[in-house]
């Protein structure tokens, strides 16, 4: 064996010379050729079952999200006889599906590191304007105008926000604060009853036995799914969402990915705003402020990372479902309803202290 002297530069030590070993060659004993096994060096002690099946569940919060949904129906089931019915799973599926497709469109926002908080005002605003055109219009020309006016204040949004450099919060909290301007207007004397007397027969109809906003909002999951995961934009949206400088070194045209992404979040708030004002049967300014804050409880509940780039439609619809379950069990129960605000707060700060352990336990032990 031969020992030759090669330089190598190490951080911070200059240059220095280190050995290198040469072997001859020639026979080699049985047992040897390998380095020998070291004090620090053990074997891999075997897994258990539990650990298996939380690294298999690990980055997968929907997962999380289905086994808490079932566990809570089971509880409200033994609590109330009246939770496990037809009835009132229908009950359950009105309340959540508006909350669903209202969540799909803040999930796409925030999967660009970017946060929107028009939603109300413009739940508000399109609410009313629905109704007023109802009235001079066609009845379902009158919900697509409404929409594509969503449409347009998420466009603005992202243009602001993009293109023009400047703060999310503050500038969709000052577009929001105006559509509730706009929204007082129109209702000054009142909530805006629609003269169609069809108004609220989108809400209230049924297909097959199933109401029609469930039917929306499984229409709409399946939409913000295949955006997301089977179009080249959503991929940009995650690439954005998890490194936009990488993303842009890439090629992705960054700037329009974010437009985009308000753009569709206004169209699911705009979908959410025609549907919760046909079940209310008016337009309504008061709508809307309580509908963002449970759209964001539903995607943070539902596993998204704010300015990680991580979600799923499918976790976000979980979320969505879950509050409504909360909601229907403490109705069904008689508790007030102040409470399931209380409830959603403790689960949201739960469900991120939930997804950022890991990573904390994880960069312990680096340093360890």
């Amino acid at each position: 064996m031969v020992e030759t002297g090669q330089p190598r530069y190490g951080p911070g030590k200059g240059m220095e010379t280190i050995s290198r070993q040469t072997t001859v060659a020639g026979p080699t004993p049985a047992g040897e050729g390998r380095p020998p096994r070291g004090p620090e060096q053990h074997e891999a002690a075997p897994r258990s079952p539990f650990s298996a099946l939380a690294g298999a569940l690990r980055g997968r919060p929907e997962v999380w999200a289905f086994f808490f949904l079932v566990v809570l129906c089971v509880g409200m089931g033994i609590a109330n006889s009246h939770f496990a019915t037809s009835t009132n799973f229908q009950t359950v599926g009105r309340q959540s599906s508006i909350l669903v497709v209202l969540s799909i469109g803040i999930l796409f926002v925030l999967l660009v590191g970017g946060i929107d908080l028009s939603v109300g005002g413009s739940i508000a605003f399109i609410s009313c304007l629905a109704a007023k055109l109802s009235g001079s219009t066609d009845l379902y020309l009158a919900f697509a105008l409404a929409v594509l006016a969503a449409v347009g204040i998420g466009l603005l949004n992202g243009l602001l926000v993009s293109l023009g450099g400047l703060s999310p919060i503050v500038v969709t909290l000052a577009i929001g604060q105006v559509l509730v301007g706009v929204a007082l207007l129109l209702t000054v004397n009142g909530p805006i009853l629609p003269s169609n007397l069809d108004y609220g027969e989108l809400a209230a109809s049924e297909v097959a036995g199933i109401p029609t906003l469930v039917i929306a909002a499984i229409v709409c999951a399946i939409v913000g799914h295949l955006l997301l995961r089977r179009v080249s934009l959503g991929r940009y949206i995650y690439a954005v969402g998890g490194n936009e400088h990488a993303a842009w070194l890439a090629g992705v045209p960054t700037r329009l990915v974010k437009v985009a992404a308000y753009v569709i979040a206004g169209l699911f708030a705009g979908l959410a705003a025609v549907l919760l004002s046909s079940r209310v049967g008016s337009g309504d300014s008061s709508l809307g402020q309580t509908e963002m804050l449970e759209a964001y409880a539903a995607a943070f509940i539902g596993g998204v990372g704010f300015g990680t780039g991580r979600g799923s439609v499918v976790g976000v619809a979980l979320g969505a479902v879950i509050l409504g379950v909360i909601s229907n069990g403490i109705d069904l129960i008689g508790l007030n309803t102040d409470y399931q605000y209380i409830v959603s707060g403790t689960l949201i700060v739960l469900a991120i202290t939930f997804q950022a352990l890991p990573e904390k336990v994880r960069w312990g032990r680096g340093r360890g």
